[in-house]
């Protein structure tokens, strides 16, 4: 069994219980007119499902075979830690001046070339999907304007 699976998805169950009774001090309501409480306790019950998930996904896998337990910090980790910071802190400040399709389609770019990635079909055709995809999710469908940046697109 993995230790940081176990630990990551113990992590996610106490943060799902934790959710879940925040969102009691609220009203919850009702599906059909949801008071405050409602998201934070789908999250929360979602949080918890989750891990459920993954820790009986790890128990199983366990009893199949034995797993050498990975080194906390491998080499390089730092490094990718802080180039994947560097890279969103860098889409914090850009998203209201370049715009949403812009700063998302680079970010999606950088990040999986941090990570190793180097398809560059792959790495486009991820990043062209995703950006369109939510584009076409909050403007088109929700109709929720998305910052337009000096591009105006």
């Amino acid at each position: 069994m993995k230790h940081a699976d176990v630990i990551s998805g113990v992590f996610w169950l106490a943060l799902g219980i934790l959710v879940t009774l925040w969102s009691a001090s609220y009203q919850i309501g009702n599906i059909l007119d949801p008071g405050p409480g409602f998201y934070p306790l789908g999250l929360g019950l979602l949080m918890i499902l989750f891990s459920f998930i993954q820790l009986a996904g790890q128990a199983r896998r366990s009893s199949t075979y034995a797993e050498e337990v990975p080194r906390l910090f491998a080499p390089g980790g730092w490094a990718k830690i802080g180039y994947t910071v560097v890279i969103l802190l860098l889409a914090t400040f850009l998203f209201e001046a370049i715009g949403y399709l812009v700063t998302i389609f680079f970010f999606l770019v950088f990040l999986m070339l941090g990570q190793g990635l180097r398809s560059w079909k792959k790495i486009l055709f991820v990043a062209i999907l995703t950006t369109l995809g939510v584009y076409v999710v909050f403007v088109r469908l929700l109709e929720q304007p998305l910052p337009r940046g000096f591009l105006g697109i």
